[in-house]
C-alpha cells in the first residue's frame, strides 16, 4: 500500500524550495478520533506528507534519477490537528543540496495558521530506480503539478514557478 500525501505540487526551484497541497477528506481511512473528540489526521502522517514534498524536491531537482531517504530529523513541531475538510498548504526548503545530502526544513499551516514544522531533517539522496519506477513517477507529477498562477504578471515569477532554473 502506497500513502501518497501530496495531492498538489504548486511551485518549485531547483535544489532551492518547494510547495504542495495535501487535501484530508472525510474519506480517508487514517483518520483517528482522539479520546473521543473530532477526527483528526495522525501526526505521523502530516509529518509524512511534509517528508513526501521534500522527496519531491530532491526528486525533481535531479530530473528523476534521485530520491531522498531520510536518515534524520532534527526537530518536529505540531501546533495543531489536521481535520477533515481541511486543506494542508506545505512549503519545504533545503538548507543544503549536496551530492552527499540534503539537509530539509519544512512547515505546514491550515488557512494561513501554522501548525506542524519540522527543522533539519536529513536526506540522502540514493538512486530512484533501485525504489521505484522513474516513469511512473514522472506520469504521477504530470497528474498532480498544477502551478499557481502569475498574480503579478512577472514573467520570471511564472518561469520559477513552473520548476525552470531562474
Amino acid at each position: 500500500m502506497k500513502f501518497r500525501m501530496v495531492d498538489r505540487i504548486v511551485s518549485w526551484q531547483p535544489r532551492l524550495a518547494i510547495r504542495g497541497v495535501k487535501a484530508v477528506s472525510l474519506e480517508e481511512y487514517c483518520l483517528k478520533a482522539p479520546f473521543g473528540g473530532p477526527p483528526a489526521l495522525p501526526e505521523s502522517l502530516l509529518l509524512e506528507a511534509i517528508f513526501q514534498l521534500g522527496n519531491w524536491l530532491v526528486m525533481l531537482s535531479t530530473d528523476f534519477r534521485q530520491m531522498g531517504m531520510i536518515v534524520r530529523i532534527g526537530e518536529a513541531r505540531f501546533d495543531d490537528v489536521l481535520r477533515p475538510g481541511q486543506r494542508l498548504d506545505m512549503a519545504v526548503t533545503a538548507r543544503s543540496f549536496r551530492d552527499d545530502g540534503v539537509l530539509l526544513d519544512g512547515q505546514a499551516a491550515v488557512g494561513g495558521r501554522p501548525i506542524a514544522h519540522g527543522v533539519g531533517c536529513l536526506a540522502v539522496p540514493v538512486p530512484l530506480a533501485d525504489y521505484a519506477d522513474p516513469a511512473d513517477l514522472r506520469v504521477l507529477y504530470s497528474q498532480i503539478h498544477r502551478p499557481a498562477p502569475a498574480e503579478d504578471g512577472d514573467p520570471e515569477r511564472a518561469k520559477r514557478v513552473e520548476g525552470r532554473p531562474r
